[in-house]
């Protein structure tokens, strides 16, 4: 993982991201997941991703360490299904201006690094969280800047369709 110090906050030792190597990585293995998308079957997936070491495990949401440390990773689901899958991508920055901008930047180099890798993305999100979209037939992968770290995640476009629905999104946020 790449670091970065940020110096503003004691309590905000030092505060990591991921490489571009390692986000391009992520990008690609979470955009090509075939899978059953069953939370039965979940561990299959520790093949293909390096996550360990689960803090919370139901039936419905398993919490991972997905290299930056405990409860980086969570995929979440529904009655035994699994709608989505969010790696955090950074750790907690300081919460301050100087924490936030410095996760913006690192959300913007992010987005950067993606679309040159993944293409132009489907959506581009300039709301109150900011968040890049590439759309596939199954699933969406998202860049979410969260204002104190950058989440990238994979969920179902049946959750995506339903969440934008009950958040009042659809048509209202577009590039």
């Amino acid at each position: 993982m790449a670091g970065s110090d940020s110096g503003s906050d004691a309590s905000v030792a030092a505060w990591r991201t991921y490489s571009d190597v390692e986000i391009v990585d992520l990008a690609a293995t979470l955009q090509s997941l075939v899978w059953s998308w069953r939370m039965d079957d979940l561990m299959n997936l520790l093949v293909d991703f390096l996550w360990r070491d689960p803090i919370i495990e139901s039936t419905d949401w398993v919490r991972f360490d997905a290299g930056l440390g405990a409860g980086t990773c969570d995929v979440i689901g529904n009655n035994g299904d699994a709608e989505r899958i969010e790696v955090a991508v950074t750790t907690l920055s300081a919460d301050n201006a100087a924490g936030r901008a410095e996760v913006r930047n690192v959300f913007n180099h992010m987005t950067a690094v993606l679309t040159g890798s993944l293409g132009e993305p489907s959506q581009r999100i300039e709301d109150a969280i900011p968040e890049i979209r590439w759309t596939g037939e199954e699933t969406t992968l998202l860049l979410t800047d969260l204002s104190l770290m950058v989440r990238l995640c994979l969920v179902t476009n049946t959750w995506l369709a339903e969440y934008d629905d009950t958040n009042g999104f659809h048509g209202q946020r577009t590039t």
